[in-house]
């Protein structure tokens, strides 16, 4: 089997540059994007540094996906993998860095998406791992901001698996919980300025530091995820084998999540999801027009 081709944005820090390992340990060829190629570390010299931002207007997106098509002739895999984290009180924050999260973890990505999937319906095959968070499934005070861009890329990704699946191309929504990643880093150089602080959101229930206080309490917790073993679990799925060996063939979904915290946090979630749906029962069920009206509602 010849190697795989893969797309990884992201790959200079964190999950991308361990899957980026990883993926190249296997013997496959990647593309390692990021912003600034400087930054890519010599431990992936092997890879293709690509200059890509994901900020840059869609024409720019579509052109660097032409030259690496151009170069190797194909892409199997696409991994959607860099993002940021803006944090703080909703209320605090400013519209134009809101817009920029959702351009960073939203919109560059999908644009992506767009510019490959032309060539995946050609070959009649391709992966496209579009990496969330848990957050974008059971998200907390002050990251609203990333909880929705999260949420929004899950969306996107739900109705785009059914819609290419029939081409051969197949999605998947990664889910990590907490990795030792820049994502804490950059959430802390994200915070509102003092000048914005309204002063008012001081409660632990309103996720008052929980941004400083996030990694010490997985320490504390004794949980805290392996990159690279997050990164084996990522290639498992792509390439159907070790502990992810015929798991997504049994219609389980697109999600994979990643880490206790991730499976467990879902579950409660869907729990909670679960108890409000059936206590809302007397109010969902009591919304249809009655049964004699409906011939009112006939297309003819």
């Amino acid at each position: 089997m010849s190697p795989r081709v893969w797309l990884i944005t992201g790959s200079n820090s964190g999950l991308g540059l361990a899957l980026t390992r990883y993926v190249l340990s296997q013997g496959d060829k990647v593309i390692a994007a990021a912003r600034d190629i400087s930054k890519i570390p010599a431990s992936i010299k092997d890879a293709h540094a690509l200059p890509l931002d994901l900020n840059a207007p869609a024409a720019e997106i579509h052109s660097a996906v032409k030259k690496v098509l151009s170069a190797y002739g194909h892409i199997d895999v696409l991994v959607n993998n860099a993002g940021y984290c803006l944090s703080g009180p909703i209320e605090e924050l400013s519209p134009t860095d809101i817009q920029a999260q959702f351009q960073t973890n939203v919109f560059g990505p999908i644009t992506l998406i767009q510019a490959l999937l032309p060539s995946f319906r050609a070959q009649k095959s391709g992966q496209i791992l579009n990496v969330s968070s848990i957050a974008g499934f059971a998200g907390g005070p002050v990251f609203g901001a990333y909880n929705g861009t999260k949420a929004a890329l899950d969306a996107f990704s739900e109705a785009l698996a059914p819609e290419v699946a029939p081409f051969g191309i197949q999605v998947r929504i990664i889910t990590p919980g907490f990795f030792p990643t820049n994502f804490l880093s950059r959430a802390r150089e994200t915070q509102p300025a003092s000048e914005r602080s309204l002063g008012i959101y001081t409660l632990p229930s309103q996720g008052y530091n929980s941004v400083n206080r996030y990694h010490q309490l997985h320490v504390e917790q004794g949980q805290v995820g392996d990159n690279d073993k997050a990164a084996a679990r990522m290639y498992e799925v792509v390439s159907d084998t070790g502990l992810a060996k015929g798991l997504m063939e049994k219609r389980s979904g697109i999600r994979v999540p990643l880490g206790p915290d991730c499976g467990a946090r879902m579950l409660k979630k869907l729990k909670s999801i679960e108890e409000n749906v059936n206590v809302m029962e007397p109010v969902w069920s009591s919304t249809d027009v009655e049964k004699e009206r409906l011939h009112e509602f006939v297309q003819g």
